[in-house]
């Protein structure tokens, strides 16, 4: 399944990284309760790049630029001015390692 992203210890909870697959920024993410997703970096809003947000309880990723909120889980968007639907990943955790497939 996909790309290595990094290792579960890289990433502490409420924490992020950008990294690159087939040319497409993607932020992995660890919630606040351990868990990791992987969510496309450009903010739906105006492309403003996520992983300089903060992470909310409940899997949620706020777009430090106009505060819009985005559920990690879904791409649904959670508060105004987010109205579009980010696009996420499947990610899987598997040997120590956080792997991760694109989906459009």
């Amino acid at each position: 399944m996909g790309d290595i992203a990094c290792a579960v210890d890289d990433l502490s909870p409420g924490e992020s990284l950008v990294i690159t697959i087939d040319g497409r920024k993607v932020t992995v993410v660890r919630d606040l309760e351990g868990g990791f997703h992987a969510i496309d970096d450009a903010c739906p809003h105006v492309g403003w790049p996520l992983n300089k947000g903060s992470v909310h309880p409940d899997a949620v990723i706020e777009c430090s630029l106009h505060h819009g909120l985005w559920c990690l889980r879904t791409g649904e968007p959670r508060r105004y001015p987010a109205r579009t639907p980010a696009t996420v990943h499947a990610v899987e955790v598997r040997d120590g390692q956080v792997w991760v497939s694109l989906g459009d």
